[in-house]
């Protein structure tokens, strides 16, 4: 085994290259860990926000949540629960809206921040409780996302004409 050893060093081969040759083939492969970026932490942030606003956060709307999650950013339904992790942690330390928002008006286009009060207005009627406080929320949100009046009031008609079909 010596002579073995030595003459496949000089050969360039070592015995972890040969382990590594009958090693499974199936072998998974690592899990990549999800990392959200500043723009999937400011919306997940602003959509729980727009849940916990009436003080309450049913379950329904953490999945609604997670849903909408999923399909704005084409993500697992496990990233989007991680993600939605760090939305909970973010709005419950959250001062302000504005951190938030700034980085929604700067990333997105205009079409993209009303599909962002469209999707505040799906989390809102998940619990068939329509609260002052988040009819406020969506208006201080609009504002600051540079959404004008007509545009978030048109926005709000449509989702509520939507429901009602």
């Amino acid at each position: 085994m010596y002579i073995f050893n030595i003459l496949l060093i000089k050969i360039g081969i070592t015995m972890n290259f040969i382990k590594n040759l009958f090693k499974k083939e199936n072998q998974e492969a690592p899990e990549i860990k999800f990392t959200p970026n500043p723009l999937q932490i400011a919306i997940s942030t602003i959509l729980v926000r727009t849940a916990k606003i009436d003080d309450e956060f049913h379950i329904l709307e953490e999945q609604k949540i997670i849903d909408l999650l999923v399909e704005y950013f084409s993500i697992s339904k496990n990233d989007s629960a991680e993600l939605l992790s760090v939305g909970l942690n973010e709005e419950k330390d959250a001062t302000d809206l504005y951190s938030y928002t700034s980085i929604i008006k700067k990333e997105l286009s205009l079409q993209d921040r009303k599909k962002i009060l469209e999707m505040m207005w799906q989390i809102i009627v998940t619990d068939q409780n329509f609260d002052p406080y988040e009819n406020n929320l969506v208006w201080r949100v609009a504002e600051l996302i540079g959404i004008a009046t007509r545009e978030r009031v048109q926005i709000k008609k449509d989702f509520l004409n939507t429901i009602n079909d």
